[in-house]
């Protein structure tokens, strides 16, 4: 699977692309698209922000559902972020995965971005990705931290690479 992004080798890292709100938005619906295209079992994928205002999604998903999809998300990973693990420490989901007859959400934190306050403020977001729920689940979740390492030129602050999550992307 390829995905077709500015070339970011020269620039500091954390550091955005000098294009404009608009332009970087552009940019991460075309990888939206562009993944749901090319991974197997996937239809749709949404951008919202962790207080749930969606941001970016693919163009052939209706608005009204992504403002419901986005506002959803974000409580659920609300919820993940919030619950103590065995040893008694809050951490942030690597990944929240909701299983149904119909299809599979999988949820995970996708950085911090200028690019979707119009007052400049940083933006918190959450990828949202729905796939079919025959879907090879570890393949859409290798491909899902593959993604998130793609969006990281487009944040401030990307999301930390973790065990398993970069998919190997450099």
């Amino acid at each position: 699977m390829t995905y077709d992004v500015p070339d970011t080798t020269t620039a500091a890292p954390c550091e955005l692309p000098a294009a404009s709100p608009e332009e970087v938005r552009g940019q991460m619906a075309r990888l939206l698209e562009q993944f749901v295209q090319d991974t197997p079992g996937v239809t749709d994928a949404m951008l919202g922000s962790r207080d749930g205002i969606k941001q970016v999604w693919c163009s052939h998903m209706d608005a009204d559902w992504v403002d419901e999809l986005a506002a959803a998300f974000s409580g659920m990973t609300a919820l993940a972020r919030g619950i103590k693990g065995p040893m008694g420490a809050q951490l942030p989901p690597q990944q929240v995965l909701v299983e149904r007859d119909d299809a599979l959400f999988l949820l995970t934190d996708a950085g911090v971005g200028k690019a979707f306050n119009k007052s400049g403020a940083t933006v918190a977001t959450v990828l949202g990705v729905l796939a079919r729920s025959d879907a090879n689940i570890g393949a859409v979740a290798f491909d899902i931290g593959r993604l998130v390492a793609r969006f990281a030129p487009f944040m401030t602050t990307p999301v930390r690479a973790r065990d398993g999550q970069d998919g190997g992307a450099e």
